[in-house]
């Protein structure tokens, strides 16, 4: 159990009363036609051993009569009536699936071979219409008999619908002139300006080597503590969401809001964080600064949550609902990964590393999800301090499942760095971006300057103001 919940959901034989006696829905004549046309035609046995499970069977004589078609098909046998009769018969099943006379009716019972894709989509999408029933009939039932918080079964509700739809993808083999077909049209439309362009952030090398953030990609940005991830994370995502309209989700599991929301202002106005917590009533050329730097940052669609226990299950449901309220949403920034609880008790019973590449491999499949970019932030082992070496991907902390499941991994990097706890630079200093992972180019360093005093990174020679959006074609 995660904190106390069940993890699984209550088997068919244990349904509330609220469920008992009702039908859950299924559809017994496209289970026959499935099986049908898989007994008819090898287009349509590929396609159902493709695209359904047996648990995706309602009637138990179905679930049995596809374990004989499976059992055929992995031994490269012919799936017909005789040959799956007979399997039946092998396997002491053939009377509980409905005898001989039922397997042979089967075939005849389709109205179209043809249409064997639209009966393998009905069956499938009825079974996960039952299995969200039966899913969150327990979560019901622990509303209504459990003393556990709202939030926690909220969770839990998010997790196990988040596991039916990851389970229920099922894109299949697409040929590669498909998939083409649909990026170049794509890749035309943001041409056309009719579609947005990935998001830019701010610094023009990096948006040249990185072809700005793309959606669905997950982007690590790791450093030794002090060294400016955080402001780096602010930086881009103030940069596009101030410069580009782009609608930006924070998550920041170490600092609060406020402190989030000072240090952009710190940005804003170039004032210090500690000038801006020190504030003299009288002093109206700083009041004046302020106003202007609220004033610009007010509007701005930056959204932070600064819930230091949440996981990647409730940050995909609130970015989900950001998305439905705003029609958009362009980056999910994570501050930062090693923070990052796990919403299962499996992942509870496992050693911090198992747990790391699970955040990991969920962040993904969030950013795919959502289709929008992810940057998530990670520490780096102490190795690097003792070593006074540049990172290395092996170095991202607690896991190396990090460095797979990741599109682009960026190193910040001090130079001059000498100790483990280097003391905290107050004057302007150069910090190394190592682009040490890039799925779609090079790898490269960018220099960027560091200004401690406002949290604030710039490009050598670049004043920070994002080159301008292209010219619309034909201008």
């Amino acid at each position: 159990m995660a904190n106390g919940l069940p993890e699984q959901p209550a088997a068919s034989g244990s349904l509330s009363d609220r469920l008992r006696g009702k039908t859950l829905p299924h559809n017994i004549g496209a289970e026959q036609s499935v099986l049908g046309c898989a007994m008819m035609r090898l287009e349509s046995l590929a396609a159902m051993m493709a695209g359904i499970r047996k648990e995706d069977f309602y009637e138990p004589r179905h679930q049995l009569i596809y374990e004989a078609i499976a059992a055929l098909n992995e031994n490269q046998k012919p799936c017909d009536i005789l040959t799956v009769t007979n399997q039946l018969i092998a396997s002491g099943t053939i009377g509980r699936a409905g005898g001989r006379e039922y397997v042979a009716a089967l075939p005849g019972s389709v109205p179209f071979a043809s249409n064997y894709p639209v009966y393998i989509d009905m069956v499938r999408d009825l079974s996960v219409k039952r299995r969200m029933i039966l899913s969150l009939d327990g979560v019901i039932d622990l509303c209504f008999n459990s003393d556990h918080e709202a939030e926690q079964l909220i969770e839990l509700a998010a997790q196990r619908i988040m596991h039916i739809r990851e389970e229920g993808e099922s894109t299949g083999l697409v040929p590669i002139g498909e998939i083409l077909g649909a990026r170049i049209n794509e890749l035309g439309a943001i041409a056309r300006g009719e579609r947005p362009q990935p998001v830019q952030i701010g610094f023009p090398s990096l948006n040249r080597v990185l072809g700005g953030l793309r959606k669905g990609g997950l982007y690590i940005l790791a450093s030794r503590p002090g060294v400016g991830k955080s402001a780096l994370s602010l930086n881009i995502a103030h940069n596009a969401a101030y410069h580009r309209e782009a609608v930006v989700a924070v998550f920041s599991l170490e600092m609060s809001k406020e402190e989030v929301a000072m240090r952009l202002l710190s940005s804003k106005t170039m004032m210090s964080f500690q000038q801006l917590e020190t504030l003299d009533a009288k002093d109206k050329e700083a009041w004046d600064m302020i106003a202007k730097g609220l004033g610009d940052l007010y509007g701005v669609p930056i959204y932070i949550d600064d819930r230091s226990s949440i996981n990647v299950v409730e940050i995909h449901a609130r970015c989900r609902q950001l998305q439905l309220q705003r029609q958009k949403l362009d980056l999910v920034v994570v501050d930062y990964l090693q923070l990052m609880g796990t919403a299962t008790s499996r992942s509870r019973a496992e050693n911090r590393q198992q747990q790391i590449a699970e955040i990991s491999r969920m962040l993904k499949i969030m950013a795919r999800d959502l289709e929008v970019p992810v940057l998530a932030l990670s520490q780096l082992s102490r190795e690097v301090d003792r070593a006074g070496r540049r990172p290395r991907l092996a170095d991202l902390r607690e896991s190396g499942a990090i460095e797979q499941d990741a599109d682009v991994v960026m190193f910040l990097h001090d130079p001059n760095r000498q100790e483990e706890e280097a003391s905290y630079m107050q004057e302007t200093s150069e910090i190394d971006l190592i682009i040490e992972k890039n799925r779609q180019g090079e790898r490269v360093t960018v220099s960027l300057d560091w200004n401690p005093r406002t949290l604030t990174f710039t490009e050598t020679y670049y004043g920070g103001t994002p080159e301008p959006p292209p010219p619309p074609a034909g201008s």
